[in-house]
């Protein structure tokens, strides 16, 4: 059988206002090669360090190798959650090392840093499978509704030792964001489709079908498509596979759903 070692790679907790991102998680500024700044790192700092040549986004990403008895953390706690409020939380691994895999590691705080459960979230936040090999970058995304007394929402991304052999996961690109409320019966009829989308082509539909003005933004709250258009088709091809929020403003009243492009 083999010997699994769990090793804490990132444990992150921040708060959100409207579409903010977690300080710094897109990992670009470092205060030396093992400690991205805003976040502090203990005890074993030589297990996480700063890599630029396999990347998903930007100069840098953290790149967490395995050992047989450690544990890293990268902590930020500076943030509060509304309880009620819709969040989604994201982060990009890649786990293409034969000797390692990862999984994520969720939970909400109290005020008192108390651990709340909440069942509704445990099997997304807390799985019990592994992620598997694969050449590409890999995004984990979910998004939730903030439970009873939440303050804070802790990650982390561990990384497990397979065998007795170190292996690496790198990690990028980590945020939460909230989810606007807005009334989504502001617009009649309004139908968006397909969800999610894999050919390229996303269709929105209203009972009025005037012109309209469609944003979409990614998870770190970057706009990526703006388009005004009194067409039903939208192109989305040049969107990466992922999590989205569209925004859709017809006649003064405006919408917005989440998308998954694959």
């Amino acid at each position: 059988m083999k010997k699994l070692y769990a090793l804490t790679l990132l444990t992150l907790s921040f708060v959100v206002n409207g579409q903010n991102l977690v300080t710094n998680g897109n990992l670009e500024t470092w205060t030396n090669s093992t400690t991205p700044e805003s976040f502090s790192v203990s005890p074993f700092t030589a297990a996480v360090t700063q890599e630029s040549t396999t990347v998903h986004g930007g100069t840098y990403s953290a790149k967490h190798t395995t050992a047989a008895t450690s544990s890293v953390k990268i902590q930020n706690e500076t943030a509060v959650l509304v309880p009620g409020s819709t969040y989604t939380v994201s982060y990009w691994f890649l786990d293409n090392d034969t000797n390692a895999r990862s999984r994520p590691w969720i939970y909400f705080l109290d005020s008192a840093n108390a651990t709340l459960t909440d069942t509704s979230t445990d099997a997304d936040f807390r799985p019990t499978t592994y992620s598997e090999d694969n050449a590409s970058w890999i995004q984990f995304s979910k998004t939730f509704v903030a439970p009873a007394g939440a303050v804070k929402l802790r990650f982390e991304m561990r990384t497990y030792a397979v065998g007795s052999g170190l292996g690496s996961v790198y990690y990028d690109d980590m945020s939460v964001t909230q989810v606007l409320s807005v009334n989504q019966n502001d617009i009649a009829g309004l139908s968006i489709y397909p969800n999610p989308v894999s050919n390229g082509t996303l269709y929105i539909n209203t009972d009025a079908n005037d012109e309209r003005n469609v944003a979409i933004f990614d998870v770190l709250g970057k706009q990526v498509v703006n388009v005004t258009t009194s067409n039903t088709a939208i192109n989305v091809a040049n969107l990466n596979g992922g999590v989205y929020i569209v925004k859709v403003t017809e006649n003064g009243k405006t919408a917005t759903r989440k998308l998954v492009i694959k």
